[in-house]
Order: structure tokens, then sequence, then C-alpha cells
């Protein structure tokens, strides 16, 4: 059936399909949204709002007017967006509100899930890494996973602390990690919040 020819919910459900989600209740999961919640909205019992249409399609990196409307063709797939980047000390500065966000640039994806985000760096604050390299990761739980010890990841330090990229090894204190760079002294004993490892760091 030709998409103009659907309905609303039924091109939600081709780009959950397309997204590599077998199951609603897994997109649910993943978007961060109540699983009867994108049922309904997936099945045609309760209406997508805009706002929800504009979310569903961050995530499953379609097009949106083609979401809403039939219209055009969804986006192109393996495009990961860039939704912030990495200033001095390898802090994190965001620029875009939501976790998988339409951020305010594109990096071509490859084989990475479609949930994955990208950073881009500027100036030299990851020497010898460039200015303007972009850092892609994806983060799907909070605390920190066991691949993260001895990998350079994306952490956020706790109680409001900043989101920085280090590497993390463990600390000396339980439940702590020491954060290192290539040019800048550790941190030692911190807690984190969430860490996600770096699958990717591409030149451009």
């Amino acid at each position: 059936m030709h998409s103009a020819c659907m309905e609303i919910h039924e091109r939600l459900q081709q780009a959950r399909r397309k997204a590599g989600y077998e199951k609603a209740a897994d997109a649910a999961d993943a978007i961060g949204v109540k699983t009867v919640t994108y049922y309904q909205h997936e099945s045609g019992l309760r209406g997508v709002t805009r706002k929800n249409a504009e979310r569903y399609a961050r995530f499953f990196r379609v097009d949106l007017e083609w979401l809403m409307t039939g219209r055009g063709k969804p986006a192109r797939k393996g495009l990961v967006p860039v939704v912030g980047y990495v200033g001095a000390g390898a802090e994190v500065h965001p620029v875009d509100d939501h976790a998988m966000g339409e951020g305010f640039d594109t990096v071509d994806a490859g084989t990475l899930p479609s949930d994955a985000v990208a950073l881009m760096i500027r100036g030299d604050s990851m020497y010898p890494l460039e200015d303007g390299w972009v850092i892609v990761y994806r983060r799907d739980r909070d605390g920190v996973p066991s691949a993260c010890l001895n990998r350079l990841c994306v952490v956020k330090v706790a109680n409001d602390g900043p989101t920085l990229i280090k590497k993390i090894r463990r600390g000396s204190e339980k439940n702590t990690y020491t954060l290192e760079s290539w040019n800048a002294p550790p941190r030692e004993n911190q807690t984190l919040d969430w860490a996600a490892p770096v699958e990717d760091i591409k030149p451009r």
C-alpha cells in the first residue's frame, strides 16, 4: 500500500519495523514512553499529536511530514544526529533538549543502531582528536555497565555534575570511578549517574 493511502498509525508501524523493532513494546521502552500509550498510537486507538509525531520521527529517523501525512519519502536511513559538542576539559555541552533529537547536524551512522547520537569536538579539548571530529555513542540505560570499564565513554557525574568524555577505571572507593583523559589530570573517585561507551570516532 502506498504510504499516502495509509493512516498515521500504519506509517508509525512501518517506521518502527524498518528501524529494527519487531515488537511495539521494545520500541516504547527504547523511546521512553508508556507501552500502553505507544500501543494505542500504533493501533489507531488514540490520536497522535504533532508533539508525539515529532518524537517518533526523531527516534525512528523518518521525515516528520511523511509520518504525519504520507507525503514525500521516509528520511534516508543511516544518519546520526549531532546533539552537542565537546568543549574545554572534555565537557559535553548539549544543544538539543532531547536525547534523540534532530540535532544541528548529522553524520553517517554506518551499522550503528538507530538510537545512536553524536557529539562534535571543538578546539583542542580532546587532543589528539581534532576540531570538528565527531564522537558517536548510544545510551540505553542508567548506571555504569561493565562494558564501560577501561573504555572511552560519555559519562554523567552524579549530583548534577557535568557530562564528560573520559576513560573509566574503577575508583579506590566503593561504587566510584576514576575518569581519565589525554590532556587533563584524572578525576578520582567519582560517582556517576550513567556511562555509555563511545561507539565510533569520525574525522570530518
